[in-house]
């Protein structure tokens, strides 16, 4: 079966070095996850385990990763289960089906990020408002994409380096909120209007609400 219609999903996990490096030099240990990868992760840190890449991986060592963790970082797939099951934090990057946030939501516990949907012909990105609008994920996926001469932007390092901070500062009781924040926050939910439920605990990075104002 050609499965080329999830690619709007996919991203490089370069992006998650710097992220992952600034982790590793406040002490923990980063463990690179996935059943089949595209390229092993290029560093000299040794607290950084490419464990999809190393010959160990097993399914039994999936959910005791995915269970034991402090925080999860991943983008929009099935790994996501495990923490989310055994109620460990996730950030979730390059996250692109706004309308699933609320799917379970009073269960996740987390930080979430999108990519940007940028429509070459009108040269601008489309509004949070206009992704929730837009059908997609099914097997035309690639089709409707090409009709609307829509490009999906990956979250640049500095992006899921930001997220990553946020989550560690607030798992550490760090973590200092303004009242700007709180109003992005406030407006971002307001989007799936009054009558969803959403968990307390998660948020959209702060960060990248702060950068991407006019996508309110």
């Amino acid at each position: 079966m050609d499965w080329s219609y999830h690619n709007y999903r996919d991203s490089t996990i370069h992006n998650y070095i710097p992220a992952i490096e600034k982790m590793a030099n406040l002490g923990y240990y980063a463990v690179r996850m996935g059943a089949i990868v595209k390229e092993p992760v290029k560093t000299l840190n040794p607290l950084i385990i490419d464990y999809a890449s190393n010959g160990m991986r097993t399914d039994f060592n999936d959910i005791y990763i995915g269970s034991h963790c402090r925080f999860f970082i991943c983008s929009d797939g099935g790994m996501s289960v495990i923490p989310e099951t055994f109620r460990i934090p996730v950030i979730y990057t390059n996250w692109t089906l706004i309308n699933k946030l609320l799917s379970g939501a009073n269960l996740i516990s987390g930080l979430v990020i999108f990519k940007k949907f940028y429509l070459k012909n009108e040269n601008r990105y489309m509004t949070f408002s206009e992704i929730m609008s837009l059908k997609f994920g099914g097997i035309d996926t690639n089709n409707i994409f090409e009709k609307l001469n829509l490009e999906l932007i990956e979250n640049t390092p500095e992006e899921i380096c930001a997220v990553t901070t946020e989550m560690h500062e607030r798992l550490n009781d760090t973590w200092v909120t303004t009242e700007e924040d709180e109003e992005l926050q406030k407006c971002f939910w307001a989007l799936f209007g009054t009558d969803r439920l959403k968990s307390p605990d998660l948020h959209i990075g702060a960060e990248y609400l702060r950068e991407n104002k006019e996508l309110l």
